[in-house]
């Protein structure tokens, strides 16, 4: 097995692309993607932490949840999680994040890249509440380049179509916490019941 190292190795295989290409990447948000992030129910956030290590971490709520202020600056609310606060420690840490908002049944996706800090404003909070709460705080990105991707990963997985849709499954965090912790089968059932009560909440 051979490492690619460098740039020149890289386009070697997959080659340069076209003159128009690079004209689809703004430094702000274009009338389309502030219209798309207004109909986005979902995205993935990206950060990474004083060490470089990077983590991606979904985020979701009501279509248009992140507030668009300008076409610089998003507001993305915070609700009630399991307080790991992963990608917000690594935001204190690296104040840099990448987002990938989604939008069912659209094959393309809007990527947008960013300074970012954690602020509060009660007026805001209020703003932006969902199901009877404000928001705990907020993220607030100061976006530096955004540009759509094209279709081909959500055409390629067929992830629209109902019909390559495997069968609903869960995963079990019993299952997943009690084999760290020495717990047995029972452990396992009454937590994943407890997080199936606490998702009502979400609802």
């Amino acid at each position: 097995m051979e490492s690619i190292r460098t740039l020149e190795q890289l386009r070697d295989i997959v080659g340069e692309p076209s003159e128009l290409t690079p004209n689809k990447i703004y430094p702000h948000l274009s009338e389309q993607a502030t219209d798309f992030i207004a109909r986005s129910p979902f995205l993935v956030m990206a950060t990474v932490d004083a060490d470089g290590m990077p983590t991606a971490s979904p985020k979701g709520d009501h279509p248009g949840f992140v507030h668009v202020q300008d076409r610089h600056t998003l507001f993305m609310p915070e609700r009630k999680g399991n307080r790991l606060v992963i990608s917000y420690q690594n935001i204190m840490a690296t104040p840099k994040v990448g987002l990938i908002f989604v939008l069912p049944r659209c094959s393309e996706s809007l990527r947008v890249s960013g300074h970012a800090e954690l602020v509060t404003d009660p007026d805001l909070c209020q703003q932006l509440s969902a199901r009877g709460a404000p928001a705990l705080l907020l993220l607030k990105v100061t976006v530096t380049e955004a540009y759509f991707q094209c279709g081909k990963a959500f055409i390629r997985s067929d992830l629209w179509n109902p019909d390559a849709w495997p069968e609903a499954s869960r995963v079990s965090f019993g299952r997943e916490i009690g084999s760290r912790i020495g717990k047995d089968d029972d452990f396992a059932a009454d937590l994943d019941a407890q997080v199936l009560e606490r998702y009502k909440d979400s609802l």
